[in-house]
Formats: C-alpha cells, sequence, structure tokens
C-alpha cells in the first residue's frame, strides 16, 4: 500500500482553511447576528477593528478625526468596532460614565499602557475604585494646600532661569520647563526631598522629560492594538529603539522609574507618598508589593506631569498671542498683588479673570483627545431609539465635548470673558468642561493640575513680561491621537523671550 502524504501546500491549505473559516463566520456573526448588528456606522467597521487600527497606526492617530466624518454622515450614535458604540451628544456624556451610584467598567483592551496594577488598568468597577481610595487622599484639595511650599520653591526655579534670560537673545521652550517642574514636583512628593529628579536645579533646562512622556505616549497607540508588542520590545529594546527611535526614551524612562521605586520601596524617605503608604496598616498587603506599587507610582508621575505641563504650555501661548487678554489678565494681578510674595494658590485662585483664563486654557488645549470607553455591565442604556445592551462598551470624546460649536461660541478662539457672563449661561458652561471626565474614573489630579495653573501661570504673568520666538498657532494645534493630543512631530515647542522683569 502507498503510503499517504501531504505536499508543503496542502499542509498549508489545511492550516489556513479553518482560520478563514472562523473569521468568515466571526464577520457573518458580527454583521448580522451581534447585538449591535442594528447599530449605524462602516460595515467595515462592524466587521473588523482593522478599520479602526488602519487610522490609529498606519495613518498615526487620526481616528478621532475619522470619527467626526462619521458621526457627520451617520448621526450622533454609531458602531465604530466590533465591540463598541460611540457617541457623541455631550447631554449623555453622565449616563455613560455615571456618578458614585453607578456601576461603571473600563474596557480593559484599550487602558494598554505596560502598567497592568495601576488604577488606570484596573478595569473592574470595585477593584478600581478601591485602588483610587488608595491615591486620591494624596492629590485632595488639603493635601495639594499643604503642598504649596515645595510648588512655590518649584516656581521660584523657573522664576530663575526666567530672569538670567532678560533682555538677552536667549529664548526658552516653555512647553519643557515646565514639564520639568512637574516632574521635579511630583518626584518630591513621590519618593522625598533628597529624591527629586532635581531637573530645575540645572543650569539650563533640558527636554529630557518631555522627550520620555512624549515618547511614552507615541507608542500608546500601537500598544493598545497590539499589547504583545510591548513585551517583545522590553526583550530586545536595542533593536526596537532602531526600528522605532522613541522606544529609547522610553525604555530609559522604564529603567529609571524601576530603579527609583525600588529605592524608595526600599529604604523609604520619612513623609515621602511611598513612605505613607507603606505604613498604613489599614492597606492590605498585596496592595503594598512592590510590583504594584511601581505600576501604580509610575503612572502618576507620567500621566501627572505630561497633561498639566502640555495645559500649562497651550494657555500662556493663548496669552501671549491674545496680547490684549494678557495685559487684562497683567493689570488684575498687578492690582491684586502690589508685593509679589504674597500671591499664592489659596489667594490666586479667588481673582476672577485668572480662573476664567485657566478655564479657558483647559478648554481650548483639550488635552485628552483618546476616547474612554465605559461599559455598564448591569444594565441597558437608552439613548433615543437605541438600546444599548449591557456591557457593550460606549465611548465618548471629551475633545469634541470641549470644542463644541453647540455649546461655546466660537469655539477655536480663546475667549475667557466667556466664564464670566451671566451666572446660568456660566452654569451651562461649567456643565460641559470636562478636561478631567467624569464620574467613577476621572482624573484625580484635578487640585494638582489647578494648584499648578494658578501659582505658574499667575506667577510668570504678573512677574514677567515675554514674547513668542517663532512660534504660532502649528505649535499648538493637535493633529495626532497619541491619548493625549500632539502636534506635528518636532512642533511642540512654545518658545518664548524674556523682555522685561517686574518687581
Amino acid at each position: 500500500m502507498v503510503p499517504f502524504t501531504f505536499s508543503i501546500s496542502e499542509y498549508l491549505l489545511l492550516l489556513v482553511c479553518p482560520v478563514l473559516a472562523y473569521k468568515g463566520t466571526q464577520v457573518i456573526y458580527r454583521l448580522y447576528f451581534s447585538p449591535l448588528a442594528g447599530f449605524p456606522g462602516p460595515r467595515l467597521a462592524a466587521a473588523t477593528s482593522l478599520y479602526e487600527f488602519y487610522f490609529d497606526v498606519v495613518r498615526g492617530g487620526q481616528f478621532m478625526f475619522e470619527l467626526d466624518r462619521l458621526h457627520e454622515k451617520y448621526g450622533p450614535i454609531l458602531r465604530i468596532n466590533p465591540r463598541e458604540i460611540h457617541i457623541r451628544d455631550p447631554s449623555f456624556y453622565d449616563t455613560v460614565y455615571g456618578g458614585p451610584l453607578n456601576k461603571r467598567d473600563k474596557l480593559r483592551s484599550f487602558t494598554q499602557s505596560g502598567l497592568p496594577l495601576s488604577a488606570f488598568e484596573t478595569a473592574s468597577h470595585g477593584l478600581h475604585r478601591e485602588r483610587r481610595k488608595l491615591m486620591s487622599p494624596f492629590l485632595s484639595t488639603q493635601s495639594v494646600t499643604n503642598l504649596q511650599p515645595l510648588i512655590q520653591q518649584k516656581v521660584d526655579l523657573i522664576c530663575g532661569h526666567l530672569s538670567r534670560r532678560v533682555n538677552t537673545r536667549e529664548f526658552l521652550d516653555l512647553h519643557a520647563i515646565f514639564a520639568s517642574f512637574a516632574a521635579d514636583v511630583l518626584s518630591t512628593y513621590v519618593f522625598g526631598q533628597a529624591n527629586c529628579y532635581g531637573y530645575l536645579d540645572r543650569v539650563e533646562v533640558t527636554d529630557e522629560w518631555k522627550k520620555y512622556v512624549n515618547s511614552l505616549f507615541e507608542a500608546l497607540l500601537l500598544v493598545r492594538h497590539v499589547p504583545s508588542l510591548l513585551y517583545i520590545a522590553r526583550r530586545f529594546p536595542t533593536i526596537t529603539a532602531w526600528l522605532f527611535p522613541p522606544f529609547y526614551w522610553i525604555y530609559r524612562l522604564e529603567v529609571g522609574l524601576i530603579q527609583d521605586v525600588k529605592a524608595a520601596y526600599e529604604k523609604p524617605e520619612r513623609d515621602s507618598m511611598i513612605s505613607t503608604i507603606l505604613s498604613n496598616e489599614k492597606v492590605p498587603d498585596v496592595e503594598k508589593e512592590l510590583e504594584r506599587m511601581a505600576d501604580e507610582l509610575k503612572f502618576l508621575l507620567v500621566a501627572g506631569s505630561d497633561a498639566p505641563s502640555q495645559v500649562m504650555a497651550i494657555t500662556m501661548f493663548h496669552l501671549l498671542w491674545n496680547p490684549e487678554t494678557y495685559q487684562k489678565l497683567k493689570d488684575e494681578l498687578d492690582e491684586a498683588f502690589p508685593i509679589l510674595s504674597e500671591a499664592d494658590w489659596t489667594k490666586l485662585k479667588y481673582l476672577p479673570y485668572l480662573s476664567a483664563v485657566l478655564k479657558e486654557g483647559l478648554r481650548l488645549s483639550a488635552v485628552v483627545t483618546t476616547r474612554l470607553p465605559r461599559s455598564a455591565p448591569d444594565e441597558a442604556l437608552q439613548y433615543g431609539k437605541w438600546t444599548i445592551p449591557p456591557g457593550t462598551a460606549i465611548g465618548m470624546s471629551t475633545h469634541s465635548i470641549l470644542r463644541s460649536p453647540d455649546i461655546y461660541t466660537e469655539p477655536m478662539k480663546f475667549i475667557p470673558e466667556r466664564w464670566m457672563g451671566p451666572t446660568e449661561e456660566v452654569r451651562v458652561l461649567d456643565r460641559y468642561l470636562v478636561p478631567f471626565a467624569k464620574g467613577n474614573s476621572s482624573c484625580m489630579g484635578q487640585s494638582m493640575t489647578y494648584s499648578w495653573l494658578y501659582a505658574v501661570i499667575g506667577t510668570l504673568v504678573r512677574k514677567f513680561q515675554l514674547e513668542l520666538h517663532e512660534t504660532d498657532e502649528n505649535n499648538v494645534r493637535i493633529v495626532r491621537d497619541c491619548f493625549n493630543g500632539q502636534t506635528v512631530p518636532g512642533l511642540n515647542l512654545i518658545n518664548v523671550k524674556v523682555t522685561k522683569e517686574f518687581n
């Protein structure tokens, strides 16, 4: 009897056919039998996540703009991939993101950042809430107020760098100096005074920390779609950095942060955040383990420095780009604080025009560009005639809400006065001022961000006359979604010269 054998092509066919059959069946289910089959949207997006992958990865962070185009075509609710609904209607925002009594889970695949034990990546409602409880006391208004001497110390260092450049031809990148400020405040708070990164203590401010965090965010979209790439990149860092240059900075950042957390964990400095957590008997031991603490604190240092420093830089740009607004704020600060040393966050926050400027800066910068999907695991949500099944991922974009022409007149213009109108009108605007998101998964760093904005911008405008140097609207125009919005590569610079210093 002749033995039955297969050729190589036949072996390949035997392997490929089941895969094709499975994929074909999957597509048919998604298009015709899925609970989401009836929702509007492109059929290709309903069939495969490759539609989103193309705009996010191949075209470099363009899916946020594709969503705008799709909403114009299909309406306020649409299916954007096999598992997710996207809604563009600010009035539905509170329903999706819920309050303390509404159970909302994150979409685990959407929060891939290489820090699986951080609260950010914790998808389940219950565990996420417990991990927020651990960190929220450190970021409360009272804790931030107690941190004011440290914040002021770092603001003084910024002023020192600006003072040395009065009437010189030198210029500074405000984004880099603000990122350095944020890194110094947070590293001191987390690790202790002796372990402050000290970027502002250097003779020259560099863009090192800005490169670290920008590179990390540039990689997030790729990691979100192909999370296994992060494991491969960590195993082969040199090759990865050659193929994907931003990984050089990512790897340096990761190695440095791991060393910093481990050193502080093994020998915590008194009164540091890490020391307070480790000494708290109410915190379960499993939550104090090195790996868990490392993920949480690494996320805090990166995310807690990137967005606030961008907002500070973009707000300063708009002030300098609008000289009348700048002068109006300067006049308010001069009148309120004839002696500059008396200005601190607890007093600055009561200045009405400064507060309006900062709200407008937060609104127009709209730094978080990505959608943040949530699901209601125990209830169906109703949007108009559409019933969204329990457990369905629903995404909304704060970026589009903050720049919505239906809410804000001339939304792309920097108009602080909009926040000083009739009480009822301002109340409506405040409802949709969501730069920190809302609900159980809102950003915990609101008080910290506001304290930095008041202290830094209030002090700089009161103390210095600045002018933009080779910087225009292209330097703040968001053209890519990298979780946080990014400019054209290399243009995220707010260069200024210092023309005068006031007493």
